[in-house]
């Protein structure tokens, strides 16, 4: 019996099927021509790729996991079915009206890349990185189990939190950097033009990367709370204003305090990190 399948191989589900050498599908036949090409071994159909697999991921954006849970559900009764969206609460919403008798585990990667698509593969992609583990009502021992066996494998390190909970830390740690990226790169590009791409630095690089994520991937994420979302982006707008002020009073003082809070907070984030040199 094959351990792994997977539904969808974008950046995240191809790396899932490197990572786990487990056969892998997608809808579009381009991509399933660049898996191959990778190494994935990508079946005759897409019943035939998920046939016999103890656990499916499901690697497609949140709107189509529903969808897809629900065949599979019809395919492979048997198997633990999962999903790598960035949304959990509509996700076990869906999984909640399967038929009886199905078990899923929600689950979220914390990992990423530059490069889209299955160009951007890796199977080294989630070493290191969090894996959210979202339980649900049909999500038993075993089949968590099961699930976080194959996040270890994969190098990654499975974190369990609740739905709600995952979904309101989304908020500040994937959808208000997406917004705060796109509103950096717009105010850079408006001032500077093409000069920009000329001077900069890797800073503004790695700062705006995630203004170049697909616009569907953001409104998705962004609609899903927006007013949670909104009020996170004024926390940040508010705490700029104030450090404009600072700035305009010339007050060292507390533009020092600003820099210190800053990076105490990175290090919050980050305890490893460290002080970057200023022409970073």
């Amino acid at each position: 019996m094959t351990v792994a399948a997977v539904v969808g191989l974008g950046l995240i589900g191809g790396s899932i099927a490197l990572g786990l050498d487990a056969p892998g599908w997608d809808e579009d036949p381009a991509a399933r021509e660049a898996a191959r090409r990778r190494g994935i071994h990508t079946g005759a159909s897409l019943e035939e790729t998920v046939a016999g697999a103890r656990v499916v991921f499901a690697a497609v954006p949140t709107a189509a996991v529903p969808e897809v849970l629900r065949w599979l559900a019809g395919q492979v009764p048997g198997s633990v079915l999962t999903d790598a969206a960035s949304l959990k609460m509509p996700v076990l919403a869906a999984a909640a009206a399967l038929p009886a008798g199905i078990r899923f585990v929600g689950g979220h990667p914390m990992a990423g890349s530059a490069t889209l698509g299955i160009a951007g593969a890796a199977a080294n992609l989630f070493a290191g990185r969090p894996w959210l583990v979202v339980p649900g009502a049909s999500s038993d021992p075993a089949s968590i189990t099961l699930v976080r066996e194959q996040i270890l494998r994969l190098g990654a390190t499975p974190i369990s939190i609740e739905a709600e909970q995952h979904d309101a830390a989304m908020t500040w740690i994937s959808h208000l950097p997406m917004a705060v990226s796109a509103a950096l790169a717009q105010a850079v590009a408006r001032e500077l033009g093409e000069r920009a791409g000329a001077l900069a630095g890797p800073g503004l690089s790695d700062t705006t990367r995630l203004a170049g994520s697909r616009p569907e991937l953001a409104l998705e994420l962004w609609l899903s709370e927006p007013r949670r979302l909104a009020a996170a982006v004024r926390t940040v707008s508010n705490d700029l204003k104030n450090f404009a002020a600072q700035l305009e009073n010339e007050d060292r003082a507390a533009i020092e305090a600003f820099l210190r809070e800053a990076g105490q907070a990175r290090k919050t984030i980050h305890p490893n990190s460290e002080i970057l040199p200023p022409n970073d």
